[in-house]
């Protein structure tokens, strides 16, 4: 009788082991050690970063790059599975990847009249200010996609969602914005580490 050497699963495997398979096992470890893992180095370290790892060499970079190639054309795919916006939740699903941005951003989801999702726009990218002019990009997102309906997202990298008073003032003026152009904000949701705040959920500010 022929016995089998049972071997250990992947998903049992260090993730330097791993990363291993794809670059150098020096490399792998050094981007381990500085990076703090896996999810870390494919998600938020840029080409640059990983470059200045000693023995990463030019066949390495592209295989890292590769990777992240994929986790986006897989992030992409898992957002289309979502057709339409029944609750605040479905957002946060929509945009689980807001969770872990070392930077702030304020994105836009437009909808239809019936909360179909017709698309997404990032409007705003690093230190965020809620000004005029981020409202203006807002509503011009809309306008552009004749959205009927929005939903403004932004993440805290804090890690804690819950809203700033600038949060809720700009909220306001927003809400009352897209009453006067009758592009009514759906909700508000703030995206953070572990959950999100949702204006509308918590209903301390009147969402349209």
């Amino acid at each position: 009788m022929l016995v089998c050497k049972q071997e250990t699963s992947l998903e049992a495997l260090p993730e330097e082991i791993l990363l291993g398979e794809f670059i150098s096992p020096a490399a792998a470890k050094q981007l381990i050690t500085k990076y703090g893992g896996i999810y870390h180095i494919l998600l938020h370290t840029s080409e640059q970063q990983i470059g200045s790892v000693s023995g990463i060499g030019k066949v390495g970079l592209k295989r890292i790059a590769s990777l992240k190639a994929v986790i986006q054309r897989l992030e992409e795919e898992r957002k289309k599975q979502i057709l339409s916006i029944t609750k605040p939740q479905d957002v946060a699903d929509y945009y689980t990847d807001m969770q872990d941005l070392q930077q702030e951003e304020i994105r836009v989801l437009l909808l239809n009249t019936k909360n179909k999702i017709l698309g997404q726009k990032k409007v705003f990218l690093g230190m965020v200010n809620f000004s005029l002019a981020s409202a203006r990009e807002i509503f011009h997102a809309a306008v552009q996609a004749m959205a009927s309906t929005i939903i403004v997202v932004h993440n805290h990298p804090s890690g804690d969602p819950a809203p700033s008073r600038e949060d809720e003032e700009v909220t306001k003026t927003l809400v009352h914005g897209g009453k006067i152009l009758n592009i009514p904000i759906l909700d508000h949701i703030i995206v953070g580490k572990d959950g999100y705040y949702s204006f509308k959920e918590k209903g301390n500010i009147e969402i349209t």
